[in-house]
């Protein structure tokens, strides 16, 4: 019985002490990797749609999604963070966003897996292509 709860310390130390190591550069330790994805996946369709629909809760405007440029994740250990970018129309004209959402585990047991949130909405300095 003590050699299954030495065994059992000695797996689990070395992935505790990763996890409680400081962070040498802020967000560094806790970025697995990011990578680019397909901005006809139903996934970043979704997630856009809800940028959208968000942003114009907040500002009480009527903008339109338009199309999705392009959508990088960034998966962290416990979120995953997706950079969009995206064509808006905002009744009058087509402008450039840029907007970060954020996905984290839903933990209050219910149909959604996943939680999202906006993190930012903003227009961007670039014109439209």
């Amino acid at each position: 019985m003590m050699r299954t709860h030495c065994l059992i310390i000695i797996l689990t130390a070395p992935f505790c002490a990763l996890l409680a190591t400081a962070d040498p550069w802020p967000g560094s330790a806790s970025l697995i990797f990011a990578v680019d994805l397909n901005v006809d996946s139903p996934e970043v369709i979704h997630i856009a749609n809800f940028a959208v629909y968000e942003q114009n809760k907040r500002s009480n405007e009527n903008l339109n999604l338009v199309r999705i440029l392009s959508c990088r994740e960034a998966v962290r250990i416990l979120d995953n963070s997706y950079s969009l970018e995206l064509l808006v129309h905002n009744g009058v004209q087509i402008n450039r966003y840029m907007a970060t959402v954020i996905e984290r585990p839903n933990f209050r047991f219910t149909l959604r897996p996943f939680e999202y949130e906006l993190a930012s909405f903003e227009l961007s300095l670039y014109p439209v292509p």
